[in-house]
Parts: structure tokens; sequence; C-alpha cells
């Protein structure tokens, strides 16, 4: 279905991300859109090894509670995803990777975000020293594989974009058979 933007409107701008009112016409209509915009994120799964994942647990405000997550944070200006990626890994965990791949990306909320997540798969990590922002109060912990499915099939990692992981992680050891 063919669209079009017919006038814009800036809301606000903010340090994470802005807002902004659309009108748009979509076929024969013509609607008003809210729409958040994002420049995009990065999403790690960070194994130390096969059966190993590293959580980051952190108090998330906009919910009220602390989130087990994997690490994640969004792109700078100017930066490679890849390069974003190593740099929130770095920051977060104090991790770097040796080796680190693109895997997938998602769109979670397209009905008013335009952010894109980009999952990559870090791996040959070697322990270093956290750099958090000045925001942040994170606590990292490698926790197994399983544990943290069942930490996910319990309701104690809620998370999107850790769920997501997850189901990766499962879909991937469903198809290579077992782990090694």
């Amino acid at each position: 279905m063919e669209s079009h933007v017919i006038a814009t409107h800036d809301v606000f701008k903010g340090r994470v991300f802005a807002v902004r009112v659309d009108t748009v016409r979509v076929g024969e209509k013509t609607m008003r859109v809210d729409v958040v915009s994002h420049p995009g994120s990065l999403a790690i799964v960070a194994q130390p090894d096969r059966n190993s994942l590293v959580l980051v647990r952190q108090y998330r405000h906009a919910v009220g509670q602390e989130l087990w997550e994997i690490p994640a944070g969004s792109l700078d200006p100017g930066e490679t995803r890849r390069d974003g990626a190593l740099r929130e890994l770095r920051e977060e965990t104090g991790y770097r990777a040796g080796r680190i791949t693109e895997i997938f990306q998602t769109i979670s909320t397209p009905g008013f975000c335009d952010e894109r997540m980009h999952f990559f798969l870090a791996e040959e990590l070697e322990r270093g020293e956290t750099a958090f922002d000045e925001d942040e109060d994170i606590h990292t912990e490698i926790t197994g594989v399983d544990e943290a499915l069942a930490m996910q099939a319990s309701g104690r990692i809620v998370d999107a974009k850790t769920v997501t992981a997850l189901f990766w992680l499962s879909g991937r050891e469903k198809s290579a058979g077992t782990r090694r």
C-alpha cells in the first residue's frame, strides 16, 4: 500500500529519542500518526562459552523494577553497528569480544516507534573494566543458557530483547542437535 507524508511536526527531542506527529496519506485515507524516533539500538548475546550467557541486572524506572537483560544500548551518531555493539558490551560488562557477528534485527513496536534493534553474538570474551554511563548502575552475572531459559519461563526475565535472544539461542541449539 502506498503512503505519503503530508506534514510532520516535531514535538519533543530528548537524549535517547524524539517524538513527532506525522499527517500521512495511506491509500485513500489521511491519518495522524504519533512517532517515537530512535537512532537504533544494539543487543548483545555475549557467550563466554556455548552453554553460558552474560546477563546484566539494572533498575528500569519506566517499569519501576530491576530487570535481567542482555547487554544493550543505543547506536551513537556516526558509529557502525559492529563498533557500537563492541562499545556497549565493554561499557556495560567490561568484556571485550574476540569475535562478534550480527545475527538478526527486530522492530519491536512498529505501531508507533521506528527503532530497529540489531542483535549480535559476541564470543571469545576477555574480561576487562566497565565504563558505565553516569545514569547506569549495572550488575553483571554469567548464567547458564538453560538457567536463563528457566528464568524466562518463570517470569524472572521479561525484557523483550532478552526473551527474543533466549528464543534465538534455544532455536540455535535445537537446530544444532545438542550442545557442544
